[in-house]
């Protein structure tokens, strides 16, 4: 997300001005909405985020801001895709060892993917499951939980399919030396302070 975006993103989670012309619909002339909690804030945040993001994935965006990073050497490339591919077969181990390393101190680069890679993959292992409860609890229903038990087996292997196209595409791409933002991931892990 584009520093602009975010801008908006906080203006438009800012709180109601006062009317000057006395017409307000909720308390009558001169009400102000009472301020809003940080909570509230960072929802409003979270859900410009996400709807960025839906917007790049839908005009076919899958990054943004890709860069070449100089400082990276062969090595750094080549750990950098191994935190992306590793995911589709062995999860979470790559990352994890990369992010323990003495050495991903010194080397910003390998960090960076790591983290990426394993937030990324955080997302779809949290989908999954959540996937899978709810269609668990939906099959009480009878009619409905079957026809939602087919959909879900027919889409799951066309979603990980997609899941690894991603990941092998990310990883092509660190190994190209670029240090790139996945629309809404990235931005979010900025916003926390893991990148």
């Amino acid at each position: 997300m584009s520093e602009e975006q975010q801008l908006g993103a906080q203006e438009a989670s800012s709180p109601e001005k006062v009317e000057p012309t006395g017409n307000s619909s909720a308390g009558g002339p001169g009400h102000t909405t009472p301020p809003r909690t940080p909570i509230e804030q960072a929802a409003d945040l979270a859900r410009a985020q996400a709807t960025a993001a839906a917007d790049a994935f839908r005009r076919g965006e899958f990054m943004h801001d890709a860069a070449q990073d100089p400082g990276a050497n062969g090595d750094d490339r080549l750990i950098a895709l191994l935190t992306y591919a590793t995911q589709a077969f062995i999860p979470f181990i790559m990352p994890i060892l990369v992010l323990l390393s003495e050495s991903s101190k010194l080397r910003p680069f390998q960090r960076f993917h790591a983290v990426q890679s394993l937030a990324l993959t955080c997302i779809v292992v949290a989908t999954g499951v959540l996937v899978s409860i709810s269609t668990a609890v939906v099959q009480i229903i009878p009619p409905l939980g079957m026809v939602v038990g087919i959909a879900v087996f027919c889409m799951t292997p066309i979603v990980y399919l997609m899941y690894l196209v991603a990941l092998f595409y990310y990883g092509y791409q660190a190994y190209q030396g670029k240090r790139f933002a996945i629309p809404g991931l990235t931005s979010f892990l900025r916003d926390q302070g893991w990148l």
